[in-house]
């Protein structure tokens, strides 16, 4: 009987050791990358640390070690958003009360809109990832801070300068063109088509964008392949700084349920799980997109 009972504990303890190796654990898989809710990345990416400022659960994220998982290098990020994972930032805003979802991370440094700023990183859908459009899905940001403000849906509104996301089927850059007055702009968002989204279920994009402040110009890569030249300005108000951010954001996400209603369907916002990587800034696309410069060293 206790040889018996041995044998059950060590199976146990084998495979909970087992489990931690193959799929890592949320939040502090790697102590030195962080902790809870925070990734401190390789200086050679181009960050400093990646940060949700937000609440969020325990499910949300994950930082996970498994090579023969990972786009390169060892590690990669999960990310999982929920019905009803709409959280609080500590100060008055409040996704719940403002009709979306998310769970995200904000890069630092923050970036002067000067010069050339470049961004890349790989992504890959889970195989089950449903399009929740007419609600919006942004997977990858370019956020301004002092920039112009206006309202959308009834809802004040901060623009971003990028969204890139899921619609109806695809997955697109989008550039906000902004034009009025700083303080009730009107936002015009500009859709180019990179991919459909049954290509990125279970298979890595590498998708990469320059922003061109001086020549006034962006261009946008996926896989290492250029796919848009956009000759147009970036932005047309000056903010103090702008950022990158990534992960799963969902807003005005009534317009789903609405929907799901009037066809008599469920009508909770279904789970949806995306994977990250190799996600690195710099000034010139050579510096960032490992499939245009293979020289560029893994982020883990």
């Amino acid at each position: 009987m206790v040889k018996f009972s041995f044998k059950i504990i060590l199976f146990y303890f084998s495979f909970i050791f087992l489990s931690f190796q193959s799929y890592g654990c949320t939040f502090n898989c790697n102590q030195d990358k962080g902790s809870n809710n925070k990734i401190t990345a390789p200086s050679h990416s181009g960050y400093e640390k990646h940060k949700n400022y937000f609440t969020q659960s325990e499910h949300n994220f994950s930082y996970i070690s498994d090579e023969s998982f990972a786009r390169r290098g060892k590690y990669y990020q999960k990310f999982e958003l929920r019905d009803g994972d709409c959280f609080q930032d500590g100060t008055k805003w409040d996704d719940c009360k403002n009709n979306r979802e998310r769970v995200e991370f904000a890069s630092e440094p923050k970036l002067k809109p000067i010069g050339i700023q470049c961004f890349a990183y790989s992504i890959k859908l889970h195989k089950d990832f449903i399009d929740v459009h007419p609600t919006n899905t942004d997977l990858g940001q370019v956020h301004q801070i002092g920039g112009p403000t206006g309202t959308a849906g009834g809802l004040a509104s901060f623009p971003p300068l990028i969204q890139l996301g899921a619609k109806d089927g695809r997955f697109y850059f989008g550039w906000h063109e902004l034009t009025g007055s700083a303080t009730n702009v009107v936002d015009n968002k500009r859709l180019y088509f990179l991919s459909s989204l049954d290509d990125m279920k279970e298979k890595w994009t590498d998708i990469s964008f320059c922003l061109n402040f001086k020549d006034k110009r962006m261009d946008v890569w996926i896989n290492g392949l250029k796919k848009h030249e956009i000759l147009k300005s970036p932005i047309n108000f000056i903010p103090k700084e702008i950022y990158f951010k990534y992960g799963i954001y969902r807003s005005f996400i009534s317009r789903f349920k609405d929907r799901q209603k009037i066809r008599k369907k469920e009508e909770k916002m279904p789970t949806q799980i995306v994977y990250y990587d190799e996600i690195r800034r710099g000034n010139s696309i050579e510096e960032v997109d490992f499939n245009i410069n293979p020289e560029l060293k893994f982020i883990d």
